[in-house]
């Protein structure tokens, strides 16, 4: 601890020496894990030459020196340099909170401070959490006669797209397509009666040898070269 007071002071509220006070009493003053500093903190979250504090009109200027886990004002992170108020939070890494105080000002209970330190899940010398107390719940609103009636007929039910809407052309192309299968169906039975018949005639001509009683089909068959030998 150094000794002597000169406007200003930090307490430590987390880290490895709680309440720790370091009076701010030269014009420069550096902080690290290092022994030529002087204010040393021994934390593995703190470098070796982590900040600097510069004496200025109203007070210290705060600036990082180019730490690994980085200098935290009130939470957010410093960049360059900046000047101080009193109460400010100055945090080292995630594990080392400093309030910065003016030296007269009465010391702040830890509840108060609590409610100014950033959260830090993972922090070693972070303070219990004390359970959080569940909110109360609105009262729901006074039930009505409206609430009773269906709302099935609020709405027309929605009917999908293209449903029920009857398409003459559709309809049309439809009925010409009928009829076409129709037509060559026909054709394809006609065709194959046609073909049956053909075939059943001949076979009873030919096991009748009545081949030479036909006057037409004789006379192809003799045109072609056939003779009926029956």
């Amino acid at each position: 601890m150094m000794q002597g007071s000169d406007g200003f002071r930090l307490v430590v509220r987390r880290g490895p020496q709680p309440n720790q006070v370091y009076e701010l009493n030269k014009d420069v003053i550096t902080v690290g894990r290092d022994i030529t500093n002087d204010i040393v903190i021994n934390d593995p979250e703190v470098s070796r030459h982590h900040m600097r504090f510069t004496r200025g009109a109203g007070g210290f200027t705060l600036e990082d020196l180019g730490s690994t886990n980085g200098t935290f004002i009130n939470g957010q992170r410093l960049t360059g340099a900046k000047p101080l108020n009193p109460g400010d939070l100055i945090g080292l890494g995630e594990t080392v909170t400093m309030a910065y105080e003016a030296a007269a000002a009465p010391a702040r209970s830890p509840a108060e401070l609590a409610e100014q330190l950033p959260p830090a899940a993972s922090s070693p010398y972070a303070p219990s959490a004390a359970p959080a107390q569940p909110r109360p719940q609105p009262a729901p609103p006074p039930y009505t006669y409206a609430q009773q009636q269906p709302t099935e007929y609020e709405q027309p039910p929605q009917v999908p797209a293209g449903y029920g809407e009857y398409d003459p052309y559709a309809a049309r192309e439809f009925e010409q397509r009928n009829t076409m299968r129709w037509v060559l169906i026909g054709c394809v039975a006609l065709l194959l009666f046609c073909c049956c018949a053909t075939t059943v005639g001949l076979v009873i001509i030919d096991q009748a040898c009545l081949w030479d009683q036909i006057p037409i089909l004789s006379n192809i068959l003799n045109a072609l070269g056939f003779y009926s030998a029956c």
